[in-house]
């Protein structure tokens, strides 16, 4: 096997185990969230909420959330969060995207099939679009002032602000929960910390204008 096909191989096994297809992954992903929350959208998975903490090393908070913990040597739940959040850095990065597809030999074309990153995008805008419309319009906002900017360009969050927008702060803790923002500072958001921003997600921001009507 080449190291082509290898690279490959990792990448369509990555993308099967992703938080798009693997509730654990995703639930993982996504945390910390309130207990209640994740029995509202894990029923299966909070069955058996006791051994699933214990496995991934997750903890709860004073305030109910279930959360990622690496207090104890194995923390498998923060890796696996954690390899799947570096991921989607890697993968939002454009030259670090384009060397990735070079070395495996695709194209963005075939790279629609595994990645795992637009497949994440794809569920977690339906999602938003169901449960929170509010964090979906932030998202647009967003979208649409960093449009056309260059990748170490921002917009500042009193700029967001001022387009009335209620409850920011909460709103924008959901999209980065969701990976939609991979944004690290609390004064505002980069381009290129908002993967909807890529060239080949030209077509997701269109699905995100339709799921605001």
């Amino acid at each position: 096997m080449t190291p082509q096909e290898e690279l490959r191989n990792l990448l369509e096994h990555l993308f099967y185990t992703s938080p798009a297809y693997n509730s654990l992954t995703q639930m993982l992903l996504i945390l910390p969230q309130r207990a209640k929350k994740l029995l509202e959208m894990y029923p299966e998975l909070m069955e058996y909420e006791e051994e699933i903490m214990q496995l991934f090393s997750l903890e709860y908070t004073e305030k109910g959330f279930i959360r990622t913990s690496y207090y104890e040597g194995v923390a498998l739940g923060a890796h696996l969060a954690g390899l799947y959040a570096t991921l989607f850095k890697t993968l939002a990065n454009p030259k670090r995207r384009s060397l990735l597809l070079k070395l495996a030999g695709l194209s963005e074309e075939e790279f629609k099939e595994i990645d795992p990153l637009r497949a994440w995008i794809e569920v977690s805008l339906e999602y938003l679009a169901k449960s929170n419309k509010d964090a979906l319009k932030l998202l647009d906002i967003i979208v649409d002032r960093l449009a056309g900017k260059e990748l170490e360009k921002y917009v500042s969050w009193e700029e967001i602000r001022a387009g009335n927008m209620e409850n920011i702060e909460a709103l924008r803790e959901i999209l980065r929960n969701f990976r939609l923002l991979l944004y690290e500072s609390s004064s505002g958001i980069y381009r290129k910390e908002c993967p909807l921003l890529l060239e080949a997600y030209s077509d997701l921001r269109r699905k995100l204008k339709e799921l605001l009507r």
